[in-house]
């Protein structure tokens, strides 16, 4: 109902306020769903959507996150003036698009929202992205993401026509052994280079240091949990947990998951820096999910959750540096401590969050994925310190060379703030430190 007031308030009120309603409507209406997280364990049917905490929690963060992407484009979107009604209209359908996706119980549906989604995406790469490369990132984004999602929409025609319904809930009381190889494949494959998993994660790197501020903050905190909430649906609805191939799944999330930390460690580029992060951890998550315990699954969800805050919060730090200083280069930044010590104690705390330490609610979901590979299979303990061991480097890397070393001249025009900017970056870091506080309703979640 809230985007449909602000799609309404977008076409019949006046022009110079658009940015600030449809910001101020997301604010009120992510505090307003708070309440909803207190939902019954089995969930809630209203006619075509069914709520659970999974995908209310999820809907929260969509919520928090469209707003928090108006309030970062405020000097590069409202300030300049470029094209700011378009602008608002594209994120406030994408949030739309992926809110219902959380929530349909359709197949069909769910397929049709999880296409559409994609639209509203490469309208913000094309329209606001930084080089004349956005169109082929756009195009990698667009390839990948139909061609491997075309074998999903055969199978799910496939099951409706054989079992005659499309209902989520009423597929969840058949008993199905669909255990083959091109089954497992063909449902799995579009939420797998979505999430990205390793080996289908080369558009994601390309997109994100080609979009704007807005879009990459949208690709890591929302879009990339399309993949992990539909392989945890699927999982329950085709019962495919337990299948021989999960095995070799496993082993491509750690692997990939110990790679790109690797390619973490060697980054230059920000913005690729913190894309190729995000892979590793979504792998971490999908093994967490594959080793089918409870303690697994929670942490995979927590991880989701403040993986799209974390991650989002550091493109917000990189963006800020690269409006200074028109470049992204690790190489060219240092000393920023010197002149900004505000700007440097914020990103220090995303880059702690994101390596999973305290006092942030990232430990808590790093540590239960953790325990449940060490409950799969003793020998993951080596791809687990692995992980450890470079998370924590890559990001002390990203936090030293841009904080401290040898003070450049130009690093000076980052001593001047507006508070649009740090409010951003604290509206990141408040809801993961204060979540850890009561992280008592993930654990009624049992599947």
């Amino acid at each position: 109902m809230s985007m449909l007031m602000s799609m309404m308030m977008l076409f019949f009120l006046d022009k110079k306020m658009n940015w600030e309603f449809c910001l101020w409507f997301m604010m009120i209406f992510s505090f307003m769903s708070l309440k909803y997280l207190n939902i019954d364990v089995s969930g809630m049917s209203e006619f075509y959507f069914y709520l659970d905490k999974l995908s209310w929690s999820l809907v929260l963060l969509s919520f928090w996150t469209s707003s928090l992407m108006l309030l970062s484009s405020y000097k590069s979107i409202k300030m300049m003036n470029n094209k700011v009604w378009l602008f608002c209209f594209c994120v406030l359908l994408l949030c739309l698009v992926i809110i219902f996706f959380f929530l349909v119980e359709n197949l069909m549906m769910f397929y049709l929202f999880f296409e559409v989604s994609l639209i509203p995406t490469l309208m913000l790469i094309l329209s606001w992205g930084y080089q004349p490369e956005r169109l082929q990132a756009g195009m990698y984004m667009m390839l990948y993401t139909v061609s491997a999602s075309l074998p999903l929409l055969l199978c799910l025609l496939l099951f409706g026509y054989r079992e005659g319904t499309y209902s989520m809930n009423m597929i969840g009381l058949l008993i199905m052994n669909e255990n083959k190889f091109y089954w497992v494949c063909g449902l799995m494959l579009a939420f797998l280079v979505k999430l990205p998993l390793y080996f289908f994660h080369l558009w994601l790197p390309k997109a994100h240091v080609e979009a704007p501020i807005s879009g990459s903050m949208i690709l890591a905190s929302v879009l990339l949990k399309l993949g992990g909430y539909g392989i945890i649906r699927f999982m329950i609805l085709f019962k495919i947990l337990g299948n021989i191939y999960m095995l070799l799944l496993m082993v491509i999330c750690l692997w990939g998951g110990m790679l790109t930390s690797i390619i973490c460690v060697g980054q230059s580029d920000m913005k690729s820096l913190i894309a190729y992060s995000s892979i590793g951890h979504m792998g971490a998550m999908l093994a967490g999910v594959i080793s089918g315990f409870i303690v697994g699954w929670e942490g995979a969800i927590l991880m989701m959750f403040c993986h799209g805050l974390c991650s989002s919060g550091l493109f917000c730090v990189g963006n800020l540096i690269y409006e200074k200083i028109n470049s992204r280069s690790l190489f060219l930044c240092g000393g920023m401590i010197n002149y900004n010590p505000m700007i440097s104690l914020l990103m220090f705390l995303l880059c702690i969050c994101n390596m999973g330490a305290p006092p942030f609610i990232s430990l808590i979901s790093e540590i239960m994925l953790y325990i449940s590979m060490y409950m799969y299979s003793f020998f993951l303990l080596f791809f687990v310190l692995m992980m450890v061991f470079l998370g924590g480097l890559y990001n002390l890397i990203f936090y030293v060379s841009v904080v401290h070393g040898q003070i450049m001249s130009f690093i000076k025009v980052i001593s001047v703030n507006k508070s649009s900017e740090y409010l951003l970056l604290l509206l990141h870091i408040f809801p993961l430190l204060m979540f850890i506080l009561n992280v008592g309703y993930i654990s009624k979640i049992y599947f």
